[in-house]
């Protein structure tokens, strides 16, 4: 396969990585690139796929340990919900019936999921600041902040 191939695939997934930047398309990118300069000597079409296979596991798997090593992937510790407390939040929505109850937003996902139904001893409405005083099964009890 002729180098310059590599390269526009290199470059298509550039730029699909700027249209929707996950960090996933910018590693295959970086290993089709490689793959052009590798393929400008070698012109053999198996050994290029097996070179752009080898690079993209290499770039990928140094990419995903760098991003979980030094970004924000690990500032949220799983596990009970004791990693919860004390966690402020919005309240999205507050029953009409119940105003102790309903819904609470916060600023990263926490056990999976930013949007939690709440219960609370205080009145709450929507729009109102709250903190988790406990976690009870897949709710959390807040107060006020």
């Amino acid at each position: 396969m002729p180098f310059w191939i590599w390269f526009i695939c290199g470059t298509s997934l550039l730029i699909i990585e700027i249209v929707a930047p996950h960090l996933v398309t910018v590693w295959f990118a970086l290993a089709a690139l490689l793959t052009g300069v590798a393929a400008y000597w070698v012109h053999d079409t198996t050994t290029q796929l097996a070179f752009f296979a080898a690079s993209s596991m290499v770039s990928f798997s140094i990419g995903w340990f760098w991003l979980r090593k030094n970004m924000m992937m690990n500032l949220r510790p799983k596990g009970d919900g004791g990693s919860m407390l004390g966690e402020a939040g919005t309240v999205v929505s507050a029953d009409a019936q119940a105003p102790c109850s309903g819904r609470v937003r916060f600023q990263g996902p926490m056990r999976g999921d930013e949007v939690w139904e709440f219960t609370s001893e205080d009145r709450i409405q929507a729009g109102d600041r709250c903190v988790v005083t406990e976690v009870i099964g897949s709710r959390v009890k807040v107060r006020k902040a």
